[in-house]
């Protein structure tokens, strides 16, 4: 009965050191109204690029933490603002746009999901990246889209510049429209961001 105590008490004990340890890696470091970003979140988020981005990233110093942390701050910031404003995608358009990503990154969904697990990390972790990023994208267009004002005279300066190199002027004119409406909502979507940040109440703990 005494080696059987015995056991358990050590069984309790590193059981309880387990528990402490998860909990202090798992710091609360800011809040966003009711949701939170963890230490652990910010090492996930770390471990990923590193992974994404074959270990050129910086090592881990307090500025690359602190860039982090604001990065999954914008994160949850759009995650809010685009259940608010009750934004939808389909699973087509997310599973569509993990494909183009993975094969620009030259990484196959099998090296991605094999990562993912060795490292302890959500299966649809990059997933949940780029639904997030979707319905931001479409809030943006449907608020700001009317306001999109293309300078033609850049539009028009450009194909000067190019036209002789291209068969199709008018392909080569639609691409650089897009280009020129794809700043103008990155412009907005900053914009919007920065204002959406002061509708709710963050917390650096």
């Amino acid at each position: 009965m005494g080696k059987k105590k015995n056991f358990l008490l050590l069984f309790i004990i590193f059981f309880s050191f387990e528990v402490i340890a998860k909990q202090l890696n798992n710091n609360v470091v800011v809040s966003i109204d009711n949701l939170i970003i963890t230490e652990l979140d910010i090492k996930k988020e770390i471990i990923f690029l590193k992974f994404i981005n074959k270990d050129q990233l910086s090592n881990n110093t307090e500025q690359f933490k602190k860039e982090i942390m604001n990065s999954l701050i914008d994160r949850k910031i759009k995650e809010i603002e685009t259940f608010f404003y009750k934004v939808e995608i389909t699973d087509k358009e997310i599973v569509d746009n993990l494909y183009n990503y993975l094969e620009k990154i030259k990484i196959t969904n099998e090296t991605v999901n094999s990562f993912l697990n060795k490292n302890e990390i959500e299966n649809d972790y990059l997933k949940n990246i780029i639904k997030i990023d979707l319905k931001w994208s479409k809030l943006i267009r449907q608020m700001y889209g009317n306001s999109i004002n293309v300078n033609l005279t850049e539009v028009n300066r450009q194909l000067e510049k190019e036209k002789e190199n291209v068969e199709d002027i008018e392909k080569l004119k639609n691409q650089l429209i897009n280009i020129e409406q794809n700043k103008l909502l990155n412009k907005f979507a900053a914009t919007h961001l920065e204002k959406s940040k002061k509708k709710y109440l963050i917390k650096f703990l």
